[in-house]
């Protein structure tokens, strides 16, 4: 058991490790005592990259999910055009 924990701790470790090499490969060329600040820069400029290819595929499939829900309920209300009428009658007379 302890075996097994401990292999997949360090293939965890691993893999991280390896996937964090390769982002950062581009701002490891930047050396010196005087530009820390590039690198620090750079840094982050790739993590801002990566959060916003993030949130950029959330919302295109929430977009996409919506779109649709919106062609099945054009669908729905092309079969059912009574239902639509009787619903928009009722919204009229509650005004």
């Amino acid at each position: 058991m302890k075996k097994t924990i401990l292999i997949i701790i360090t293939t965890l470790f691993i893999t991280n490790y390896s996937a964090a090499a390769n982002h950062t490969a581009e701002c490891e060329k930047i050396t010196g005592a005087l530009k820390t600040g590039e690198k620090i820069d750079c840094l982050l400029n790739i993590k801002k990259k990566i959060a916003k290819d993030k949130i950029s595929k959330s919302v295109n499939k929430g977009g996409k999910s919506i779109e649709t829900l919106n062609e099945k309920k054009k669908k729905f209300d092309e079969k059912n055009k009574t239902l639509w009428k009787m619903f928009k009658n009722t919204k009229n007379n509650d005004k």
